[in-house]
């Protein structure tokens, strides 16, 4: 499943590598948040037949397009989902990789909350790094390390960068939180699934970011103003999650952290970009979104 959002050479791209896969997908489908470029009218006349189209009458952001296309998905029946945004280019193996890890995994009585591929940017560095799952094995040591030889890590957070759910999680776990609108909703709906158990990064299977702005968000680096308000979401939806999953500790840590950049921010007079983070963080202690399950 792939959303898009006015970004059609990108999908193209990304729809003819998913069309490439050693393992073929079962079904291909396009979440497309009320683009006005052409992408409606450029999908069904170039892939019509080869892909399913949920085109959405608003911009519901990465969240609400995941959202929905998760619902439409389990809908008609999915037994497991590939999620991806429109800049993930994945090997031709990708999921092929994917779907043996889970092989190998079962046949040892281990379900994963969720399977990620490792990413890297189109010059070869990792990026969207999934985190590390520090829970101990039975001596009280942790156990990230007990499939390396096999190239698996358990992870307890990754991104909507090739992402493989079963319905069996999303019926457990719910859907992602559509009024996050975007970034961090991936984050908050991966802490969720690894909630009980870990996810696991799969090294053999690799996917290309290309993205617009490569490396971590941040306002102090940012230079597209057009990008500036999104931070104010990105810092209210850190704070639920950090809320939810990890306590009101770390909540309120990392809110005193927006608080030091943007005074850091105010003190080089860059006062618009310091008013966006205090926003977020006065945001982030109210919001509070209900999980949304789907009844299929």
């Amino acid at each position: 499943m792939v959303v898009t959002w006015n970004r059609r050479e990108l999908l193209e791209r990304c729809l003819n590598h998913l069309s490439a896969q050693t393992r073929p997908c079962d079904r291909i489908l396009v979440v497309d948040n009320a683009s006005d470029d052409g992408t409606a009218e450029w999908l069904d006349l170039a892939w019509a037949g080869r892909i399913d189209r949920l085109r959405l009458s608003v911009n519901t952001g990465g969240a609400g397009g995941f959202n929905a296309g998760i619902r439409s998905a389990m809908e008609v029946g999915a037994g497991r989902l590939w999620l991806m945004d429109d800049d993930v280019l994945p090997a031709p193996d990708a999921l092929e990789r994917l779907l043996q890890a889970e092989a190998e995994l079962a046949a040892e009585g281990v379900e994963p909350a969720f399977l990620c591929s490792t990413v890297r940017t189109p010059d070869g560095l990792l990026t969207n790094t999934a985190e590390i799952d520090l829970r101990t094995n039975p001596l009280g040591y942790a156990a990230w390390g007990e499939r390396l030889e096999r190239g698996m890590a358990p992870v307890r957070q990754a991104t909507f960068v090739s992402l493989l759910v079963t319905r069996a999680a999303v019926q457990r776990y719910g859907l992602p939180l559509a009024p996050m609108f975007i970034w961090g909703d991936d984050t908050e709906y991966t802490l969720r699934l690894a909630a009980e158990r870990p996810g696991f990064l799969v090294g053999a299977s690799r996917v290309e970011h290309v993205r617009a702005a490569p490396g971590g968000l941040s306002l102090e680096t940012e230079t597209d103003p057009r990008r500036e308000r999104l931070h104010r979401l990105l810092t209210r939806n850190v704070i639920l999650a950090k809320r939810r999953h990890e306590g009101a500790g770390s909540a309120l840590r990392y809110a005193a952290s927006r608080g030091r950049i943007a005074l850091r921010l105010a003190a080089k007079g860059q006062w618009r970009k310091a008013g966006v983070l205090v926003a977020g963080v006065l945001d982030g202690v109210r919001f509070d979104p209900e999980v949304e399950y789907c009844a299929c």
